[in-house]
């Protein structure tokens, strides 16, 4: 059982698989309260590095909230932060979409998410490419880390075909993608956080050490696409 500290954590150490399933569970939460703040429908026609920053902003508003629960003081959102991956130096580093950090316990710890547009004219590919999952499967983020995060911006259609368009692609190179077996892909549920959430499972033998990645899907459909996706 792990004993809860002012960060509403825990008194074990980071590296433990009990302490990061609860810190990667508030940053989800964190991910949900900053997306409810956002009147989403206004974002169906944006690039993905303004859904980004706007999105950014509101998970800070969440977080420095007076009724946000007591661990928000120890988290921090950053948009487009530096890679610090041991490898690229200075102006060169690769720079994450949006990471999640808590200074407690220290030395703290991290989450990084790579955002991409799912709409028409934006397929899967974008999502799975070099610059969106293949950054993770490559080591280019998180290459210390054992799980990281894709965001999906949902600007059309729903969570059902985006993640089926995803499996499916994913299914037609899993080698491409280092998944094996039946059970790299599950749907996934958090206490409070994103409606649409999945997890893949995948070898990264380039680095040599597997990566879970946690897909979360966020509707940005007009008002009136909104509407009729979360009947």
């Amino acid at each position: 059982m792990i004993e809860a500290n002012q960060s509403g954590i825990g008194t074990v150490s980071a590296n433990t698989p009990e302490f990061r399933q609860v810190f990667i569970s508030r940053v989800h939460e964190v991910v949900e309260g900053g997306y409810k703040r956002l009147r989403s429908g206004a974002y169906a026609k944006e690039e993905e590095p303004t859904i980004t920053g706007e999105l950014r902003k509101a998970m800070d508003s969440y977080l420095r909230d007076l009724v946000a629960p007591d661990w928000a003081d120890y988290f921090s959102v950053h948009d487009d932060p530096p890679v610090d991956d041991g490898i690229h130096k200075g102006k060169s580093r690769n720079r994450i979409d949006i990471r999640i950090d808590s200074s407690t316990p220290r030395p703290g710890v991290t989450f990084s998410f790579e955002a991409k547009r799912l709409a028409r004219g934006f397929a899967v590919g974008k999502y799975l490419g070099k610059e969106g999952l293949g950054a993770f499967l490559c080591g280019e983020y998180a290459r210390n880390e054992d799980d990281a995060g894709m965001l999906g911006y949902m600007q059309d259609d729903d969570a059902a075909y985006w993640s089926g368009q995803i499996v499916r692609a994913i299914q037609k190179a899993p080698g491409a993608h280092e998944v094996t077996g039946t059970d790299w892909w599950r749907s996934h549920t958090f206490p409070r956080g994103p409606r649409h959430a999945f997890v893949s499972v995948h070898s990264r033998s380039v680095v040599g050490r597997p990566i879970t990645i946690y897909h979360t899907l966020l509707v940005f459909c007009s008002d009136d696409e909104k509407q009729g996706n979360e009947e």
